[in-house]
């Protein structure tokens, strides 16, 4: 497994290299951020559920999540009263923790390890998550920032948002059976780049703040460590195995995701934290599943 991730890893080297040498700048960035949010991942999202097998029992995966999320949720809160932190920084916190960046990290190492099935399966367990991230965690991001937020502010950041859209409708299509041959091999086109422009993003966002790094370091094991112990009740206590609890374990340790970036500076919250969490969580997360993917993988 190890030698199989090592060309994630670095592709994600090279993203940041381009960046420090001035070839890669923040435009790019944000172009190929764009492309990936827009286009690229709505249609692996899209082609992968269209093509599953999905079954009545796989309701436990998104189940599962709204465990992981609610549980991380509950964390963060507790946290928050003992540290103590100022609001800024408090909104960036709970902006961040709960979340999963399952479309930079978890669905690549769910498509090398697992193949096709188990990218359908961390898409079915991020769906939870995704309805959660844009609903809860928007509401809460709006709420430290004091700018308050209505139900029509919620459904307007659910509509604008293409991922949430070809979850939907990958699941209409399976329920229907439409698997037209163009459809998915434009789709196939599509992704094809998925995996390329993804790393390169992770890589030219990678950014931390050497003051105070520790905290972000301890911050980041706390979410990891938490999410992966709550999967683990969840796997647990919903009887899952194979690629099934796969997914769950994957999903519930990922890194904050990162549009939560885009709450923070759109509610005038602390960027800097959220960026750096983001940016020590990730290598950080790579450590821990390497060697936990090598027992789950078959």
């Amino acid at each position: 497994m190890l030698l199989q991730l090592l060309p994630l890893v670095l592709v994600c080297c090279l993203g940041y290299g381009l960046k420090r040498v001035g070839v890669l700048g923040p435009g790019e960035a944000k172009t190929i951020g764009l492309l990936l949010t827009r286009l690229v991942l709505p249609a692996v999202i899209l082609k992968a559920l269209a093509t599953a097998t999905l079954t009545p029992d796989l309701i436990y995966l998104p189940l599962s999540a709204l465990v992981v999320v609610l549980g991380l949720t509950l964390m963060a809160l507790v946290g928050l009263r003992w540290l103590g932190w100022e609001r800024a920084r408090a909104g960036a916190l709970i902006t961040t923790f709960p979340t999963f960046e399952g479309g930079a990290v978890g669905y690549p190492l769910m498509l090398l390890a697992f193949g096709e099935v188990g990218l359908s399966r961390i898409v079915l367990f991020d769906l939870a998550q995704a309805i959660y991230l844009l609903t809860v965690v928007y509401s809460l991001s709006a709420w430290f920032s004091q700018a308050g937020v209505t139900p029509r502010a919620v459904a307007t950041r659910l509509a604008q948002t293409p991922f949430f859209w070809a979850i939907l409708l990958g699941l209409v299509m399976n329920a229907l059976g439409l698997d037209h041959g163009v459809v998915l091999s434009l789709l196939d086109i599509v992704a094809s780049s998925f995996l390329l422009l993804v790393l390169l993003v992770v890589g030219m966002e990678f950014e931390v703040q050497l003051a105070g790094s520790w905290l972000y370091l301890l911050v980041a094991i706390a979410k990891i460590g938490g999410g992966l112990g709550l999967g683990w009740v969840a796997v647990t206590a919903f009887g899952l195995d194979g690629v099934e609890r796969a997914a769950v374990l994957v999903g519930a340790a990922l890194p904050p995701s990162l549009l939560t970036l885009f709450f923070t500076q759109e509610n005038g919250l602390d960027t800097r934290f959220a960026v750096s969490l983001i940016s020590v969580a990730i290598p950080l997360y790579l450590v821990v599943m390497m060697p936990l993917l090598g027992q789950l993988a078959p």
